[in-house]
């Protein structure tokens, strides 16, 4: 395992995760405090391709900068959307460069008579921060905070709020569904094996609905989410993500007997429903269909059975383990084992 990580590889993988405008706009509907977001469609979300680093913090740059445009009007802003893995007590006046630094490149498409004009206004930016370090985020929200004596100064001190996404909070909004956005942002959280199984047991219910180039970026960043875990578990987790998103069908990766007994049952009753309904089609209308019914369920269920024991057998499991899961006798799974080790 690489204990060498460069600085910004955080930075670098949330870049990458919601670069996916689909990801992004889940994003943000979850934190809609002003109810602006909720019109967004993918259509209406541009990302930006520039970086502004500021020369007062040489190892700092903007993350994210997409240019948004509402459906029913025609209103566009900017959305400034910033990782960090640490508290920055900077972060209201960074935010503060960035912001004037886009509205400087953003005037260079006007000649001065035009931004001189009474009607030409600025486009708005709302600023967002996603925090996920291990120590709470203990940062103003508000820029004024970072001014001295702003209490004297009143509303004439510069000053805007930007929004705070924090990770380590469990009542983050983030969170509040179970689906494939929560799913990333908790691998990026996962520090041991037992937090990755907790997941990975719900794993059908956090891709509930999920999109194909969602979980292809779900695929893509599981290796630094899970960089602490060591390559193992890194492959183990692309295994059981292959075997749920209709990969490779192979042993999940948890050993949870009653779940995957309760999976390999339902599996085999609806082969054997398949099988019956197709012969039951062949024999004849209504007896036919009844009794290749009920001979397909029977002949699906013995043969999955079969495959499973043999396949737990490989595995290495014992007879009662393969009897446990499949109900198949042990004499049976006994002479299965014979077969296999002749």
């Amino acid at each position: 395992m690489c204990n060498n990580l460069p600085h910004n590889v955080n930075d670098l993988e949330y870049k990458y995760i919601f670069s996916n405008k689909s990801l992004f706009l889940r994003l943000l509907k979850r934190i809609d405090k002003i109810k602006i977001f909720k019109e967004l469609t993918e259509e209406n979300l541009e990302l930006v391709d520039k970086n502004y680093v500021l020369p007062d913090f040489s190892e700092q740059e903007s993350d994210l900068l997409y240019k948004a445009r509402l459906q029913e009007e025609e209103v566009f802003f900017y959305i400034l959307f910033e990782h960090q893995s640490t508290v920055d007590y900077n972060m209201a006046m960074r935010l503060l460069f960035y912001i004037t630094d886009i509205w400087r490149d953003w005037l260079k498409q006007f000649d001065k008579n035009q931004f001189k004009n009474k009607s030409f206004k600025f486009p708005p930016v709302v600023p967002i921060v996603l925090y996920d370090g291990d120590n709470p985020w203990t940062a103003s929200v508000n820029l004024k905070e970072r001014i001295m004596n702003f209490e004297m100064f009143g509303k004439y001190i510069v000053d805007f709020e930007y929004i705070l996404i924090d990770l380590n909070n469990p009542e983050e909004m983030v969170f509040k569904y179970k689906d494939v956005l929560s799913l990333i942002l908790k691998l990026n959280k996962v520090r041991t094996c037992e937090e990755l199984e907790r997941l990975f047991l719900d794993l059908n219910e956090y891709l509930q609905g999920a999109k194909e180039k969602e979980i292809n970026t779900l695929k893509i960043c599981l290796p630094a989410a899970l960089k602490e875990l060591g390559e193992e578990k890194i492959q183990e987790a692309r295994d059981i993500l292959e075997y749920i998103t209709g990969g490779e069908g192979i042993m999940p990766l948890f050993q949870n007997l009653r779940k995957i007994r309760e999976e390999w049952y339902h599996e085999g009753i609806q082969k054997g429903i398949q099988d019956g309904l197709q012969q039951g089609l062949q024999q004849g209308l209504q007896q036919g269909l009844q009794q290749g019914l009920q001979q397909g369920l029977q002949q699906g269920l013995q043969k999955k059975e079969l495959e499973i024991a043999e396949k737990m057998i490989v595995k290495g499991y014992s007879d009662e383990e393969i009897h446990e899961i499949t109900g198949l006798d042990i004499e049976k799974i006994k002479e299965l084992r014979a077969k296999h080790n002749n």
